[in-house]
Protein backbone atom coordinates (compact mmCIF):
# COMPACT_ATOMS: atom_id res chain seq x y z
CA UNK A 1 0.00 0.00 0.00
CA UNK A 2 1.01 3.31 -0.99
CA UNK A 3 2.20 5.77 2.27
CA UNK A 4 -0.71 8.37 2.48
CA UNK A 5 -1.60 10.83 5.32
CA UNK A 6 -4.55 12.89 6.83
CA UNK A 7 -3.80 16.01 8.71
CA UNK A 8 -6.76 17.26 10.72
CA UNK A 9 -7.11 20.95 11.72
CA UNK A 10 -4.61 21.56 8.51
CA UNK A 11 -5.66 25.05 8.11
CA UNK A 12 -3.98 26.04 11.67
CA UNK A 13 -0.56 26.79 11.74
CA UNK A 14 0.86 23.47 12.71
CA UNK A 15 -1.30 21.81 10.45
CA UNK A 16 -0.01 23.77 7.93
CA UNK A 17 3.74 23.14 8.46
CA UNK A 18 2.73 19.42 8.55
CA UNK A 19 1.12 19.28 4.98
CA UNK A 20 3.76 21.49 3.74
CA UNK A 21 6.53 18.85 4.98
CA UNK A 22 5.03 15.95 4.08
CA UNK A 23 4.90 17.08 0.58
CA UNK A 24 8.07 17.87 0.52
CA UNK A 25 8.97 14.45 1.08
CA UNK A 26 6.55 13.73 -1.77
CA UNK A 27 4.12 11.97 0.65
CA UNK A 28 0.14 11.93 -0.61
CA UNK A 29 -1.55 13.91 2.08
CA UNK A 30 -5.23 14.08 2.91
CA UNK A 31 -6.96 17.59 4.51
CA UNK A 32 -10.37 17.30 6.31
CA UNK A 33 -11.60 20.77 5.78
CA UNK A 34 -15.27 21.81 6.53
CA UNK A 35 -14.98 24.99 4.39
CA UNK A 36 -13.56 23.23 0.86
CA UNK A 37 -13.45 26.61 -0.44
CA UNK A 38 -11.09 27.45 2.29
CA UNK A 39 -8.85 24.32 1.78
CA UNK A 40 -8.24 24.91 -1.59
CA UNK A 41 -7.39 28.36 -1.16
CA UNK A 42 -4.41 27.58 1.84
CA UNK A 43 -3.12 24.44 -0.62
CA UNK A 44 -4.08 25.46 -4.00
CA UNK A 45 -0.10 25.85 -4.83
CA UNK A 46 0.16 22.79 -2.82
CA UNK A 47 1.65 19.43 -5.00
CA UNK A 48 0.18 16.04 -3.69
CA UNK A 49 -3.00 17.28 -1.37
CA UNK A 50 -6.56 15.89 -1.56
CA UNK A 51 -9.37 18.13 0.18
CA UNK A 52 -12.13 16.06 1.77
CA UNK A 53 -15.11 17.92 2.76
CA UNK A 54 -16.26 16.77 6.38
CA UNK A 55 -15.62 17.21 9.92
CA UNK A 56 -13.42 16.28 12.63
CA UNK A 57 -16.39 16.62 15.38
CA UNK A 58 -18.49 13.83 12.97
CA UNK A 59 -16.98 10.68 13.58
CA UNK A 60 -18.09 9.06 9.98
CA UNK A 61 -16.30 11.44 8.01
CA UNK A 62 -13.52 10.59 10.11
CA UNK A 63 -13.59 7.05 9.84
CA UNK A 64 -14.21 7.73 5.97
CA UNK A 65 -11.14 10.40 5.72
CA UNK A 66 -8.74 8.01 7.39
CA UNK A 67 -9.19 4.53 5.50
CA UNK A 68 -6.43 3.59 3.62
CA UNK A 69 -4.00 6.24 5.35
CA UNK A 70 -0.52 4.95 7.41
CA UNK A 71 -0.80 7.82 9.55
CA UNK A 72 -3.54 10.52 11.13
CA UNK A 73 -1.41 13.73 12.30
CA UNK A 74 -4.01 15.47 14.78
CA UNK A 75 -3.55 19.66 14.76
CA UNK A 76 -6.99 20.23 16.03
CA UNK A 77 -8.19 22.71 18.61
CA UNK A 78 -10.22 25.25 19.91
CA UNK A 79 -10.35 28.03 22.02
CA UNK A 80 -9.31 27.79 25.23
CA UNK A 81 -13.16 28.63 27.30
CA UNK A 82 -14.44 25.62 25.01
CA UNK A 83 -11.64 22.91 26.28
CA UNK A 84 -13.20 21.60 28.85
CA UNK A 85 -16.73 20.89 26.53
CA UNK A 86 -15.13 19.74 23.64
CA UNK A 87 -11.49 18.41 23.31
CA UNK A 88 -11.85 14.99 24.73
CA UNK A 89 -14.53 13.88 22.71
CA UNK A 90 -13.03 15.29 20.20
CA UNK A 91 -9.81 13.37 20.54
CA UNK A 92 -11.86 10.20 21.11
CA UNK A 93 -13.43 10.61 17.45
CA UNK A 94 -10.18 10.05 15.95
CA UNK A 95 -8.98 7.68 18.07
CA UNK A 96 -11.99 5.44 17.05
CA UNK A 97 -11.50 5.98 13.79
CA UNK A 98 -7.65 5.36 13.91
CA UNK A 99 -8.23 1.65 15.70
CA UNK A 100 -10.55 1.06 13.28
CA UNK A 101 -8.66 1.71 10.34
CA UNK A 102 -5.57 0.81 12.04
CA UNK A 103 -3.50 4.27 11.09
CA UNK A 104 -1.27 5.40 13.64
CA UNK A 105 -2.13 8.50 15.55
CA UNK A 106 0.31 11.24 15.61
CA UNK A 107 -0.18 13.82 18.57
CA UNK A 108 0.95 17.07 19.56
CA UNK A 109 1.70 17.35 22.95
CA UNK A 110 2.34 20.63 25.22
CA UNK A 111 4.00 21.34 28.40
CA UNK A 112 1.05 22.12 30.43
CA UNK A 113 1.22 18.67 31.54
CA UNK A 114 4.22 18.85 33.03
CA UNK A 115 3.11 21.96 35.56
CA UNK A 116 5.56 23.63 37.54
CA UNK A 117 9.23 22.11 36.55
CA UNK A 118 10.40 20.36 39.32
CA UNK A 119 13.72 20.35 36.99
CA UNK A 120 15.62 21.97 34.02
CA UNK A 121 15.80 20.51 31.59
CA UNK A 122 12.40 18.96 31.22
CA UNK A 123 12.93 15.45 29.98
CA UNK A 124 10.07 12.56 29.54
CA UNK A 125 10.46 10.88 32.73
CA UNK A 126 9.69 14.91 34.81
CA UNK A 127 6.30 13.87 36.77
CA UNK A 128 3.33 15.05 35.53
CA UNK A 129 1.28 17.33 37.98
CA UNK A 130 -0.80 19.82 36.18
CA UNK A 131 -1.56 22.96 37.70
CA UNK A 132 -3.94 24.01 35.46
CA UNK A 133 -7.15 22.80 35.03
CA UNK A 134 -5.95 23.17 30.60
CA UNK A 135 -3.10 21.26 32.37
CA UNK A 136 -5.47 18.40 33.65
CA UNK A 137 -7.30 18.00 29.89
CA UNK A 138 -4.14 17.75 28.56
CA UNK A 139 -2.42 15.18 30.73
CA UNK A 140 -6.67 13.39 29.88
CA UNK A 141 -5.81 13.36 26.23
CA UNK A 142 -2.41 12.14 26.39
CA UNK A 143 -4.06 9.30 28.94
CA UNK A 144 -6.68 8.71 26.67
CA UNK A 145 -3.94 7.89 23.99
CA UNK A 146 -2.19 5.34 26.07
CA UNK A 147 -5.18 3.36 27.42
CA UNK A 148 -5.96 3.04 23.71
CA UNK A 149 -2.43 1.79 22.88
CA UNK A 150 -2.67 -0.92 25.92
CA UNK A 151 -6.41 -1.92 25.83
CA UNK A 152 -6.68 -1.88 21.94
CA UNK A 153 -3.81 -1.73 20.05
CA UNK A 154 -3.93 2.28 18.93
CA UNK A 155 -0.33 2.84 17.63
CA UNK A 156 0.60 6.22 18.49
CA UNK A 157 3.32 9.38 19.08
CA UNK A 158 3.28 12.01 21.31
CA UNK A 159 5.45 14.84 20.13
CA UNK A 160 5.04 17.56 22.64
CA UNK A 161 6.46 21.05 22.18
CA UNK A 162 6.77 24.50 23.71
CA UNK A 163 4.49 27.44 22.81
CA UNK A 164 4.85 27.99 18.89
CA UNK A 165 5.54 30.94 16.46
CA UNK A 166 5.84 31.30 13.32
CA UNK A 167 3.54 31.67 9.90
CA UNK A 168 0.25 30.66 10.06
CA UNK A 169 0.27 30.65 13.56
CA UNK A 170 -3.14 32.29 13.67
CA UNK A 171 -4.53 32.89 17.55
CA UNK A 172 -5.44 36.80 17.78
CA UNK A 173 -2.47 37.14 19.91
CA UNK A 174 0.94 35.52 18.34
CA UNK A 175 -0.11 37.45 14.90
CA UNK A 176 -0.65 40.75 16.27
CA UNK A 177 3.13 41.11 17.72
CA UNK A 178 3.95 40.21 14.22
CA UNK A 179 1.66 42.74 12.63
CA UNK A 180 2.86 45.47 15.24
CA UNK A 181 6.41 45.21 14.35
CA UNK A 182 5.86 45.87 10.75
CA UNK A 183 3.05 49.01 11.28
CA UNK A 184 5.20 50.20 14.27
CA UNK A 185 2.58 49.60 16.80
CA UNK A 186 3.16 48.27 20.49
CA UNK A 187 4.39 44.98 20.59
CA UNK A 188 1.81 43.45 24.01
CA UNK A 189 2.91 39.79 25.69
CA UNK A 190 2.53 38.33 28.78
CA UNK A 191 4.53 37.45 31.84
CA UNK A 192 7.76 38.45 33.42
CA UNK A 193 10.20 40.20 30.66
CA UNK A 194 13.24 38.34 31.95
CA UNK A 195 12.33 34.67 32.88
CA UNK A 196 14.31 32.43 30.27
CA UNK A 197 11.64 30.90 28.20
CA UNK A 198 11.53 29.01 24.38
CA UNK A 199 8.95 29.37 21.46
CA UNK A 200 9.63 26.88 18.71
CA UNK A 201 9.40 27.70 15.51
CA UNK A 202 6.53 26.19 13.67
CA UNK A 203 8.37 24.67 10.61
CA UNK A 204 10.47 22.79 13.13
CA UNK A 205 7.47 21.77 15.15
CA UNK A 206 6.21 20.23 12.52
CA UNK A 207 9.62 18.23 11.08
CA UNK A 208 9.82 16.97 14.60
CA UNK A 209 5.86 15.86 13.71
CA UNK A 210 6.72 14.12 10.63
CA UNK A 211 9.73 12.63 11.64
CA UNK A 212 8.20 10.72 14.78
CA UNK A 213 4.99 10.11 12.71
CA UNK A 214 6.46 8.34 9.49
CA UNK A 215 9.07 6.14 12.23
CA UNK A 216 7.73 2.99 13.53
CA UNK A 217 10.58 3.80 16.68
CA UNK A 218 7.99 6.65 17.57
CA UNK A 219 5.57 3.54 18.15
CA UNK A 220 3.61 3.94 21.93
CA UNK A 221 5.91 6.43 22.89
CA UNK A 222 6.58 10.39 23.73
CA UNK A 223 9.51 12.43 22.61
CA UNK A 224 10.19 16.22 23.84
CA UNK A 225 11.52 18.63 21.58
CA UNK A 226 12.41 22.28 22.63
CA UNK A 227 12.96 25.17 20.44
CA UNK A 228 16.78 25.89 19.37
CA UNK A 229 17.32 27.93 22.92
CA UNK A 230 16.10 29.33 25.44
CA UNK A 231 15.57 32.95 25.48
CA UNK A 232 13.48 36.03 27.48
CA UNK A 233 9.96 37.83 25.95
CA UNK A 234 12.75 41.21 26.76
CA UNK A 235 14.89 39.57 24.11
CA UNK A 236 12.48 37.84 21.44
CA UNK A 237 10.43 41.27 21.20
CA UNK A 238 13.96 42.88 20.85
CA UNK A 239 14.53 41.00 18.08
CA UNK A 240 11.15 41.68 16.57
CA UNK A 241 11.23 44.81 16.93
CA UNK A 242 14.39 45.19 15.34
CA UNK A 243 13.87 43.47 12.32
CA UNK A 244 10.70 44.86 11.81
CA UNK A 245 11.98 48.21 11.35
CA UNK A 246 9.25 50.47 13.14
CA UNK A 247 11.29 50.78 16.55
CA UNK A 248 7.97 49.66 18.07
CA UNK A 249 7.98 50.18 21.60
CA UNK A 250 7.27 46.80 24.36
CA UNK A 251 4.64 46.25 26.49
CA UNK A 252 4.71 42.91 29.04
CA UNK A 253 1.66 42.09 31.19
CA UNK A 254 2.30 40.65 34.44
CA UNK A 255 -0.73 41.35 36.62
CA UNK A 256 -3.35 38.87 38.13
CA UNK A 257 -5.39 42.14 38.68
CA UNK A 258 -5.18 43.19 35.09
CA UNK A 259 -6.34 39.62 33.91
CA UNK A 260 -8.87 39.42 36.07
CA UNK A 261 -10.38 42.70 34.99
CA UNK A 262 -9.74 41.82 31.39
CA UNK A 263 -11.09 38.34 31.86
CA UNK A 264 -14.46 40.00 33.22
CA UNK A 265 -15.45 40.65 29.64
CA UNK A 266 -13.48 38.30 27.43
CA UNK A 267 -13.75 34.34 28.25
CA UNK A 268 -10.81 33.71 26.47
CA UNK A 269 -8.56 36.49 28.27
CA UNK A 270 -10.22 34.64 31.36
CA UNK A 271 -8.87 31.19 30.39
CA UNK A 272 -5.43 32.41 29.49
CA UNK A 273 -4.54 34.04 33.37
CA UNK A 274 -4.35 30.33 34.54
CA UNK A 275 -1.63 29.66 32.22
CA UNK A 276 0.70 32.99 32.90
CA UNK A 277 2.94 30.80 35.50
CA UNK A 278 4.75 29.27 32.29
CA UNK A 279 5.31 33.13 31.41
CA UNK A 280 6.73 33.98 35.22
CA UNK A 281 8.55 30.43 35.93
CA UNK A 282 11.47 28.58 34.19
CA UNK A 283 10.17 25.39 31.54
CA UNK A 284 12.76 24.24 29.22
CA UNK A 285 12.28 21.07 27.44
CA UNK A 286 14.91 17.98 26.77
CA UNK A 287 15.32 16.85 23.50
CA UNK A 288 18.05 14.48 24.38
CA UNK A 289 15.89 11.34 23.91
CA UNK A 290 14.44 12.62 19.86
CA UNK A 291 17.99 13.53 19.15
CA UNK A 292 19.34 9.83 20.08
CA UNK A 293 15.92 8.55 18.17
CA UNK A 294 15.99 10.48 15.02
CA UNK A 295 19.40 12.32 14.77
CA UNK A 296 19.64 16.14 14.69
CA UNK A 297 16.75 17.78 16.21
CA UNK A 298 15.11 20.92 14.13
CA UNK A 299 16.52 24.32 15.35
CA UNK A 300 15.95 27.60 13.23
CA UNK A 301 17.23 30.47 14.84
CA UNK A 302 15.00 32.92 16.39
CA UNK A 303 16.49 35.78 14.22
CA UNK A 304 15.86 33.38 11.26
CA UNK A 305 12.57 32.34 12.46
CA UNK A 306 11.49 35.58 13.21
CA UNK A 307 12.70 36.94 9.89
CA UNK A 308 10.60 34.69 7.99
CA UNK A 309 7.40 35.13 9.79
CA UNK A 310 7.92 39.05 9.48
CA UNK A 311 7.88 38.26 5.52
CA UNK A 312 4.96 35.82 5.40
CA UNK A 313 3.14 38.32 8.11
CA UNK A 314 4.24 41.25 5.48
CA UNK A 315 2.71 39.24 2.65
CA UNK A 316 -0.53 38.03 4.25
CA UNK A 317 -1.27 40.87 5.81
CA UNK A 318 -1.11 43.07 2.83
CA UNK A 319 1.42 45.34 4.60
CA UNK A 320 4.02 47.90 2.34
Amino acid sequence: MDEHYLVLGATGGIGKAIVAELTGKEKTVSVLCRDKEKGEKYFKDSANVKIITGDAFNAEDVIKASQNCTALFYCINTHYHKWAATVRPLLKISIDACIKNNVKLVFPGNVYTYGFAQYNRVDELHPKFPNTKKGRIRLDMENMLFKAGKDEGLNFAIIRMPDFYGPYVINGFSEQVFINALTGKTLKWIGSKNVEVEYIFIEDAAKAMVEGGLSEKSNRREFNIPACCETTTEKFLKEISEQGGKESKMQVLNSNFIFTLMGLFNPIVREVKEMLYLKRHKLILDGSQYKKTFGELPATSYEKGIKKTLDWARGYYNIN
